[in-house]
């Protein structure tokens, strides 16, 4: 189990929030990334730049998501990365099903698929904290 500290998404805002540094992965590509662990997010959702940098090539992911809320205008589609933490996965890094948005105006959210299904996670947001581990 790793205890991580709430953190501001940057220096503007005044509300810390459960956000986990990680490395998204595809092939030779890597980026870190400090994604929003967000309990009430149906998937994990990926920003537009993050996959260019990783690699992916948008016309090649050809499932299309469905966003809602402040996201439902943009394109997103189905694609995957592999998550790795040496806190939290070790050497063995953990496929994340995505949904890559056309939007960069989004964050990287942690949400229920699939990394809820991978992590436990325990959000002790009187304290500021939250606790993550791998699933066994």
């Amino acid at each position: 189990m790793v205890r991580f500290a709430f953190s501001a998404p940057d220096a503007a805002s005044d509300q810390p929030m459960p956000r986990l540094p990680a490395i998204f992965s595809n092939g030779d590509h890597a980026v870190s990334v400090e994604g929003l662990v967000d309990s009430g997010s149906t998937i994990n959702l990926l920003p537009y730049d993050y996959g260019l940098a990783l690699g992916m090539v948008w016309d090649e992911h050809v499932v299309e998501l469905k966003l809602t809320g402040a996201l439902a205008q943009f394109e997103a589609r189905a694609a995957s990365v592999w998550m790795s933490s040496a806190s939290l996965t070790g050497p063995e890094p953990v496929h994340l099903a995505v949904a890559w948005t056309r939007s960069n105006d989004a964050r990287v959210i942690f949400g229920q698929i699939n990394f809820f299904m991978e992590f436990n996670v325990c959000i002790y947001r009187s304290q500021n904290y939250f606790e993550v581990w791998r699933r066994e």
